[in-house]
């Protein structure tokens, strides 16, 4: 295998949601807990609303991601029968503060030690708020470029985004890497020609691609 480039997911395979459910910010649950929220209710609120913060909206900047998201809480407060002047609070915590994810331990030390040897690259369902938390994180430069859904206009779920990678790069069969945590994604790479890994982090997940739960066996196998 002449691996030269390591195309990386963000969610579950590099960081994840503090709260444990993505959209709820460190902020909206301690609003929520406090008002001892239905916790059952509030998922399902969530989910009816979903449509307004899917992943290929044409998201480019952290202002039309911040009124984005504003709309979306205003939803889920009204949903759940709250007032929705909170709406903004949340939002802006959702898009300005870096509060919504950690990464994993062995994330940092793993990419400084990959990016000297590969290209690392990042191609992910999010909006614009990421790149700052990727800044904030110290991790950016680590990647030679980051795709991210809203921005590019597409997802994970389509060819498309993975052509942008392929043709910017002119990347060859065998030359790619691409690790993800859903096997849908993963069907996709083997698609266009990428070698792929699934990064299952609860080792949970069946599939017939080569699994692996941490960077360390990354590092280890490469």
């Amino acid at each position: 295998m002449n691996l030269k480039y390591i195309i990386f997911d963000f969610g579950k395979v590099l960081g994840y949601p503090i709260s444990g459910k993505w959209f709820l910010t460190p902020k909206f649950m301690s609003f929520l807990s406090n008002l001892n929220m239905d916790m059952n209710k509030v998922k399902d609120v969530i989910s009816e609303n979903k449509y307004l913060v899917k992943d290929d909206l044409p998201i480019k900047t952290l202002e039309e991601e911040y009124n984005m998201f504003i709309s979306f809480y205003s939803n889920i407060l009204d949903g759940l029968g709250l007032n929705k002047d909170m709406a903004k609070e949340i939002a802006f915590d959702k898009v300005y503060n870096n509060s919504e994810y950690l990464l994993y331990d062995d994330v940092k030390d793993v990419l400084n030690v990959l990016n000297k040897k590969y290209k690392l690259i990042m191609l992910t369902n999010n909006f614009p708020s990421i790149i700052d938390y990727l800044k904030h994180e110290d991790i950016y430069d680590l990647f030679d470029k980051v795709y991210v859904s809203s921005i590019c206009e597409t997802s994970k779920n389509e060819e498309k985004f993975f052509d942008m990678v392929i043709n910017d790069y002119n990347i060859k069969e065998s030359e790619a890497l691409f690790i993800d945590d859903f096997e849908d994604n993963l069907d996709i790479g083997i698609r266009k020609k990428l070698n792929v890994i699934m990064l299952d982090r609860e080792n949970k997940k069946e599939s017939k691609y080569k699994k692996i739960s941490n960077l360390v066996e990354l590092e280890k196998i490469l």
